[in-house]
């Protein structure tokens, strides 16, 4: 009897055991699922070296429009996005001769930006911003969205 006793409660043990243990590994299953699809929504293609750079060129312009509303602008352009024009991408068939072009506009508005007088950052940061747009607008709409929330009001 005792033995049987003893058997029985071991199986128990066991049965509530792979229970928590299965009901653990689908709790992981569930955070890892969330966890990927946090990160498909920040960057749906992958980490290419140009979505890495337009990252780090959001939380530049980011960190800048404070100072531009404030008319405090000065010093030079960061070297980091000189690399724009040879920094790889998701999908290579995206960059060609018109990108090119855009990223040569883009960084003249950024040098403008650093070069205005006080009272014309805020029109110069917008004009940043707005080769930001026009350029995401014919490769790559995903950001738009975050783009125009960019811009300082006038």
């Amino acid at each position: 009897m005792a033995n049987k006793t003893f058997a029985l409660i071991s199986f128990l043990f066991v049965f509530i055991a792979c229970n928590q243990n299965n009901k653990t590994t689908t709790e992981l299953t569930e955070q890892n699922k969330k966890d990927s699809l946090a990160s498909c929504s920040i960057n749906p293609n992958g980490q290419s070296e140009l979505a890495i750079l337009m990252r780090e060129m959001q939380g530049h312009i980011n960190s800048i429009r404070d100072i531009a509303i404030a008319g405090k602008m000065s010093g030079e352009m960061p070297e980091f996005l000189n690399t724009i024009h040879t920094a790889k991408p998701t999908d290579s068939s995206m960059v060609d001769s018109e990108f090119d072009a855009r990223a040569d506009e883009y960084l003249a508005a950024v040098k403008d930006l650093y070069h205005r007088y006080p009272e014309s950052q805020k029109i110069a940061f917008n004009a940043v911003v707005a080769k930001c747009q026009s350029c995401h607008e014919h490769y790559c709409p995903g950001p738009l969205v975050v783009i125009k929330k960019m811009y300082i009001p006038l």
